[in-house]
């Protein structure tokens, strides 16, 4: 019979490091919030996107599709022409989950203006709910100017 000593039977044994417990989803981890300007933004590229559209009026600078658009804004106003005083910006706002928009817009001339507006809800819509998860309760267009040839 062979003797065993203590050193010899006593092993050590490492344990693996702690995992840290599952996460819970994004959803409940926190929450999210989009500012009105952000949604704004959006709403406004997202309406320059749209063919017959030459510019979307904001309180910070048009989107437009004319090459002196930067300069005009830059100037304070819209290009080769004055500001107008009457000219209201485009606004958007949040509650909750929704978003309201405002565009106020420049539409090419002859283009269908009934048209474009459903063409315009429907791809401002689409694309803010895409990038902010918003749903767009009200989209009002302002059609405020006729511009230039459509494309």
């Amino acid at each position: 019979m062979t003797d065993v000593t203590p050193a010899e039977s006593a092993a050590t044994v490492t344990v693996p490091a702690q995992r840290r417990p599952p996460q819970p989803p994004p959803e409940a981890r926190g929450r999210t919030e989009v500012a009105d300007q952000v949604v704004l933004k959006i709403a406004c590229l997202a309406a320059a996107e749209v063919p017959e559209v030459r510019e979307v009026h904001s309180r910070t600078a048009p989107w437009s599709r004319s090459p002196d658009a930067g300069a005009a804004a830059r100037r304070g106003g819209t290009p080769g022409a004055k500001a107008a005083p009457w000219r209201r910006s485009s606004s958007a706002e949040v509650r909750g989950g929704r978003a309201t928009i405002r565009l106020h817009v420049s539409v090419a001339y002859p283009a269908p203006l009934r048209g474009v507006a459903a063409r315009l809800r429907e791809h401002v819509s689409r694309r803010v709910a895409v990038q902010t998860g918003l749903e767009v309760s009200r989209l009002d267009v302002i059609v405020t100017d006729l511009a230039g040839e459509p494309r």
